[in-house]
């Protein structure tokens, strides 16, 4: 039976802006970020069953307890129900329905495992991983579908590194990590120990995984490196492709997964997938074997039975994130159907949880940003009139999405069933696969959405030439119909002038009106855009996250780049409001709107973070950490210290920082 949880509509106040968060025994020029959320951050500790604790979190909360809502009453509510109310509530009951997942054990993964045990040589390999990545299996490198980068009309078929079952090659390679590993190592041994493998067996089957995932990790390329969008766009013909990588059967694989012809397979990392032909000659059949079924077990492991779904926590969760408890079933049952079939639970929260109202406030917030970067690009000192003419036409073509898609996706055709929760996945992971893999040479559909609609979140997508800010992410605190336009501006007017500028920042700058990437700078320009970057990754890279680990600028350029720009030009926005209804410009709370535009701000990525999570986010998220989000962009504001100097006990800033913004 599903255990109907009784929680009532969560609240609003508990989650947005509020001068109760600030600490204001703390002087804002000494240390702004905790002068404005101090008093949260001592309040709210790092929940047990979480990592770390922030702004998104706590709105992801209270959505996920909407979409639970919704979840339980499409359980509860047997007749007249509509297809995805039904698909819905029978993949939430399946979650739910632990006396039957317990009940079946590791048979849901049998067939898989047999495959593997049939290979008896390198040719059966190729056989066998077609098949597993025809069930959703990836093992290897991993395969995707998009807007091709030079082509954007078009879908592209797209090859990358994969394989490992770490987050971050780093783990791999580093001594800093042998800990971890060698807890990785225990964990391997101990999944293979309870799928029924004697201990001696476990052993060794552990070793050959962390041997071939080992091999693999010292072929990927770093973080960094993949976010330099020309050297990871390769294309390679058939006959090239063919001949390239004898012993890897990539044309097999993309006709198995039902491909069209076309032209071209675009190869992200072409020495990764080098290295991964040369296998053969690495390491033996058993090996590889050991190495397929442990892709098999750990893929599956979160829906099997309990003992191999809390082994998998331990080490996932608690030993690598920090996490001292597992989240409650429920939540991790909306986080499936949210990954396998999102759309349907987008289209039930907004049914009941987007207004009209917000959506027209919200493009009003998006008018107004806009047109404060267009001033901007329009005056920009360091670009040519030439490249800045292209720049402009590119910003005149600019698309925005609010809220929800025109049209959600269809999901007749994918069968849910109520008391297969295995199936279900595996059914909806099928559905995607072969949604991708059709679309392959087909134009690309500009109305379609890269989140689902109630994720707390936003993007601009360079291909598509298009921002995107979804429901979800349209609530307090970061948008608040109920609270004053200085607030709303710097929230979720700081967020839509991010994604404004990342339209421009060192890797959406590659890309041109239509979304092609393509050079269109003059190379003076581009040497400017440059120097300018490496200043502010330099800059980045003086702040220390945790003793002895710094940011890393390179990697999170884009995203500072985008900070710097978006509170920058919604600064402005809200002075131009002000100037429009001058009867706003008032004190509330004994600030000003743009001491509160600041604070807002910093609230937005009010967080605290357990050391692990820290650690993995600085190897592998291009994001600075939230407490140096909610401060840099602050400190670096020219405006700043003339703004809080009456709230300063200090009377001015110790340092003079650099005003880093380029737009």
């Amino acid at each position: 039976m599903v255990k109907n949880i009784s929680i009532g509509k969560p609240s609003r106040a508990d989650i947005g802006f509020s001068m109760d968060n600030m600490d204001k025994s703390i002087d804002p020029f000494f240390d702004f970020y905790n002068y404005a959320c101090g008093h949260w951050r001592k309040s709210n500790p790092v929940p047990k069953e979480e990592s770390r604790y922030d702004s998104f979190i706590q709105l992801y909360n209270r959505n996920f307890k909407i979409l639970k809502g919704i979840a339980e009453r499409c359980v509860r509510n047997k007749n007249n129900k509509r297809d995805i109310e039904q698909k819905v509530g029978d993949m939430f009951f399946s979650f739910m329905d632990t006396k039957t997942i317990n009940k079946r054990g590791f048979q849901p993964i049998i067939p898989l495992i047999e495959k593997v045990e049939s290979i008896t040589n390198f040719t059966d390999i190729n056989v066998v991983l077609k098949y597993l990545i025809k069930e959703g299996v990836s093992a290897f490198f991993e395969f995707s579908s998009s807007e091709d980068k030079k082509d954007s009309d078009i879908y592209s078929f797209y090859v990358t590194q994969g394989g490992i079952s770490l987050p971050e090659r780093d783990y791999y390679l580093k001594k800093e990590h042998a800990d971890l590993i060698s807890k990785f190592r225990k964990h391997i041994t101990n999944m293979f120990k309870l799928f029924g493998e004697s201990i001696v067996t476990s052993s060794s089957y552990a070793d050959s995984v962390l041997k071939i995932e080992s091999y693999l990790a010292e072929s990927s390329r770093s973080s960094v490196e993949l976010r330099d969008e020309i050297k990871n766009y390769n294309r390679f013909s058939f006959n090239e492709i063919g001949r390239k990588f004898k012993n890897i059967d990539l044309l097999g694989i993309y006709s198995i997964l039902g491909g069209r012809k076309i032209k071209f397979i675009v190869v992200g990392q072409p020495e990764f997938i080098d290295k991964v032909n040369e296998i053969a000659g690495k390491f033996t059949v058993e090996e590889i074997k050991a190495y397929l079924r442990w892709q098999i077990i750990n893929h599956f492991a979160p829906l099997l039975h309990s003992k191999a779904e809390k082994e998998h926590f331990d080490f996932y969760g608690r030993k690598l994130m920090g996490k001292k408890i597992q989240e409650p079933r429920w939540k991790r049952a909306i986080k499936l159907i949210d990954f396998s079939m999102g759309e349907t639970l987008g289209k039930l929260y907004v049914e009941e949880n987007f207004t009209a109202e917000s959506r027209k406030k919200a493009e009003e917030l998006v008018k107004d940003v806009k047109s404060i970067f267009l001033q901007r690009l329009k005056s920009v000192s360091w670009m040519s009139d030439q490249t800045k003419k292209k720049a402009l036409k590119k910003f005149s073509m600019l698309n925005v999405k609010i809220g929800y898609p025109k049209k959600f996706r269809d999901y007749s055709s994918l069968e849910i069933e109520k008391g297969d929760l295995f199936g279900n996945f595996t059914r909806a992971i099928k559905f995607e696969i072969n949604r991708q893999i059709k679309r392959i040479g087909k134009k690309v559909d500009k109305e379609e959405w890269l989140m689902n609609s109630s994720e707390v979140n936003a993007y601009y997508n360079p291909s598509g030439n298009e921002l995107a800010f979804p429901a979800g992410i349209l609530q307090p605190p970061f948008f608040d119909s109920k609270k004053d336009m200085a607030v709303n501006y710097g929230g979720i007017g700081g967020v839509i002038g991010h994604e404004i500028t990342h339209g421009y920042d060192d890797q959406g700058r590659l890309y041109d009106g239509k979304g092609r990437m393509k050079e269109w700078w003059l190379p003076s320009d581009s040497e400017k855009f440059k120097k300018l970057a490496e200043k502010t990754a330099d800059f980045y890279s003086t702040f220390e996250i945790i003793p002895d680990l710094k940011v890393n600028g390179k990697l999170t350029l884009g995203e500072n780049i985008a900070d710097l720009g978006g509170i920058s030009i919604a600064y402005d926005a809200l002075q131009r409001y002000l100037s429009r209804n001058p009867f706003e410009n008032r004190e509330i709370d004994g600030f000003t709107p743009e001491q509160r535009f600041f604070i807002a701000w910093s609230q937005i990525w009010k967080s605290n973070v357990k050391e692990e999570m820290e650690k993995m986010l600085a190897m592998m998220d291009p994001h600075s950490p939230e407490k140096i989000r909610g401060l840099v962009p602050v400190l670096t504001h020219p405006k700043f210290e003339e703004i809080f100097k009456n709230k300063s006990r200090l009377g001015r800033l110790p340092k003079k920082y650099p005003n880093l913004n380029m737009w």
